[in-house]
């Protein structure tokens, strides 16, 4: 359709486009009757119209901005003098202003496409979104993943918290999650990864993932691959040794459902099997603690609410517990603890709920150490 509308056609409505831009008042009566001398005109102006309407779709963002900045201070300077200069001369100013307009559409829809999208949730929030190939990214609370999708590449990033990947299954185009310097790559599968303080928790649901340093290449997952051994039970039954791309060596560690690999800065990785239905209750609301630290567990719980839970002391943050909560429930949490465990609470006057260990009589055993 617009090999067929006239060049001059273009110019002029380019023309317009900067003219209008500059002050629409001014020129609307003038452009009205230009658009009624020819339905052409009408045609070449919805040409240079449709990219600048993408544009004013997302006016407010700082990069459209700079972009519709420019092109109108290139559109202006080229018409400015236009109508004063010699026939001869204007034509190559309203190419200019054509150019201008072209331009800033080109380089705001690159700016689109390059950009990832972000989601996030809030305190208490659970977000579930669905991707354009059909795969489903639901959002734990105070959690941010970014995406980004390409003709050869699904690449997402946990920033922070915790997700749920279920992922559309499509070979040629593997899907990466990124978080905390590894990347695990899944091409249809359903996976969680929390990131949870120091820790980075990958749990396989379903089907297989790989994880890999940052650094290494994206490949698709192929599900024969090489293994050293029977299960995964142990790093040692999960780990194999593959070349990168320039030749260096690097650790592959597979999971297979059912497992969980936890990745610190000062420990090995480990593997080990987890209950699914504990790991996923986050989703129903709930958290289930299995005899775990009780720093981590305050670590967790202070991911739902904006009032949150201080460790007072190292001993008492060495505590271990077990049961099932609720998100948020501060209040059932701490008089749950102070019930079982030699702990005694005091609320600050920020809110904030402090915890320290309180000793026993003498002589007396104390529990959880």
């Amino acid at each position: 359709m617009t090999s067929k509308i006239q060049p001059e056609r273009l110019e002029q409505a380019a023309a317009w486009r900067a003219r209008l831009a500059e002050s629409s008042e001014t020129h609307a009566g003038e452009f009205s009757s230009w658009l009624a001398q020819d339905p052409r005109n009408r045609e070449a102006w919805r040409c240079v119209q449709a990219p600048w309407d993408v544009i004013g779709q997302h006016a407010t963002a700082p990069g459209v901005i700079r972009l519709r900045r420019a092109s109108l201070v290139h559109a202006h300077n080229a018409m400015r003098g236009n109508f004063m200069w010699p026939r001869r001369f204007r034509r190559p100013a309203m190419l200019a202003a054509a150019a201008a307009c072209v331009l800033a559409a080109g380089a705001f829809l690159f700016w689109r496409q390059s950009r990832p999208e972000v989601f996030r949730t809030g305190f208490g929030e659970r977000r579930v979104v669905t991707l354009s190939d059909g795969s489903q990214l639901t959002l734990d609370s105070r959690s941010e993943v970014t995406v980004r999708y390409t003709a050869n590449a699904r690449a997402l990033t946990l920033i922070r918290g915790q997700a749920r990947f279920d992922v559309a299954h499509e070979i040629a185009r593997p899907f990466s999650v990124t978080a905390d310097g590894h990347k695990v790559i899944a091409t249809g599968t359903a996976f969680d990864v929390d990131l949870l303080g120091p820790k980075l928790l990958v749990t396989l649901l379903k089907g297989h993932v790989v994880v890999l340093p940052q650094s290494a290449p994206t490949v698709p997952w192929v599900p024969d691959a090489p293994r050293d051994g029977p299960g995964s039970a142990t790093l040692a039954g999960a780990r194999s040794r593959a070349l990168s791309s320039d030749g260096d060596a690097m650790d592959r560690i597979y999971l297979d459902p059912g497992e969980q690999l936890v990745m610190t800065p000062s420990a090995v990785p480990k593997i080990s099997k987890v209950d699914i239905e504990r790991v996923t209750a986050w989703e129903r609301g709930e958290i289930v603690f299995d005899n775990q630290r009780l720093a981590s567990v305050v670590r967790r719980l202070n991911r739902y609410g904006p009032r949150h839970i201080v460790i007072g002391d190292d001993r008492a943050g060495s505590l271990r517990i077990s049961g099932v909560f609720h998100e948020g429930d501060v209040d059932g949490f701490v008089s749950t603890i102070a019930a079982y465990l030699p702990i005694q609470a005091h609320e600050r006057p920020d809110g904030k709920v402090v915890l320290t260990y309180r000793p026993g009589p003498a002589g007396a055993p104390t529990s959880g150490s």
